[in-house]
């Protein structure tokens, strides 16, 4: 029991931190990144679909940045850790 707490509680980590950026892309004007994310903390670290969803949106959007610049510079962030 404690050990899925735990697991449920850095997988929340996780996702606000992805989260976190998500949303400094978006503010500093990356359209792409605002087109293409629209799951939520909770659901991304909660829900099967969530999860799903979230990484459907990432590799949407690399696909995008790759598109548009010949490269996935742009998409660097999402490998910060």
């Amino acid at each position: 029991m404690l050990n899925r707490l735990r697991d449920t509680v850095s997988e929340l980590r996780g996702h606000h931190t992805l989260t976190q950026d998500i949303n400094g892309a978006v503010a500093s004007g990356d359209h792409d990144a605002a087109a293409v994310f629209r799951t939520g903390t909770l659901a991304a670290a909660l829900t099967e679909s969530g999860r799903d969803a979230r990484g459907t949106e990432i590799t949407e959007y690399v696909d995008r940045v790759i598109a548009a610049d010949g490269n996935a510079t742009r998409a660097g962030w999402l490998h910060r850790r």
